[in-house]
């Protein structure tokens, strides 16, 4: 492709990456596309809290956290006025368009991420907190993200209700889905409230699969609870 400065590209985000923003040619621009891309999601869907995403997404680290948000705004991707400081600001409108071209040109070794009807549900879901709407939003969810490499679940067995997490194994000869990862529940409203909380999350749903399918399932508890915190606790 060819700018509007008459620079050729070989693809878009080349042209995004190095063009737009300067960075030299790394073989980990595909790994920081991904990162940006996460991040982006997160701002845009609303749901998650600063605290909660400085320790998912950047391990709790504070310093890296507030440059990246800072480094967002300096080059237009977030929109920082006013009351809103570079921690707190909302996309620009370059930002949402940057958002929906790493969507666009994401690398199919990566998991797809469901977006504008996946957050159209969730929305649907906090609204109608009880009763069927609720129910309908995350059935449709569900039946949206059935086919994901990593996928949480709801299911009951006798009088427990479950949350599940399956992944695909691929140590055996023919790949097979597993459960890597679950948590019993004795109420049904109260395993909906966390299951909308992870749907909301979607697009962080492969990175909690590999700490579960690498670590196992208590680092995978330990990190959900954490990130539970974080969230509700800067309400």
């Amino acid at each position: 492709m060819e700018d509007d400065e008459g620079r050729k590209w070989h693809t878009v985000r080349d042209a995004f990456w190095h063009g737009e923003l300067g960075f030299p040619t790394s073989n980990v621009a595909n790994e920081q596309h991904e990162l940006l891309l996460r991040v982006l999601t997160g701002i845009y869907a609303g749901w998650s809290s600063p605290s909660e995403d400085r320790q998912d997404l950047f391990l709790g680290n504070t310093p890296a956290w507030r440059f990246y948000m800072c480094w967002l705004a300096s080059v237009g991707l977030t929109y920082a006025l006013g009351h809103l400081g570079a921690l707190d600001a909302p996309l620009s409108t370059k930002g949402r368009s940057v958002m929906m071209m790493l969507q666009a040109t994401r690398d199919p070794a990566w998991e797809p991420l469901p977006m504008s009807e996946v957050i159209e549900a969730i929305a649907r879901a906090e609204r109608g907190r009880e009763g069927h709407a609720r129910e309908e939003a995350l059935t449709a969810f569900e039946r949206g993200v059935g086919l994901r490499r990593f996928v949480f679940a709801r299911e009951q067995v006798g009088r427990s209700f479950l949350i599940t997490l399956t992944g695909i194994a691929t140590d055996a000869r023919m790949p097979t889905r597993r459960v890597i990862w679950s948590q019993p529940f004795t109420d049904a409203t109260v395993r909906d409230d966390l299951f909308t909380w992870l749907a909301a999350r979607v697009h962080r749903w492969d990175d909690w699969g590999h700490i579960a399918y690498r670590t196992g399932g208590e680092a995978l508890t330990r990190q959900i609870l954490a990130l539970v915190v974080h969230s509700y606790g800067s309400l």
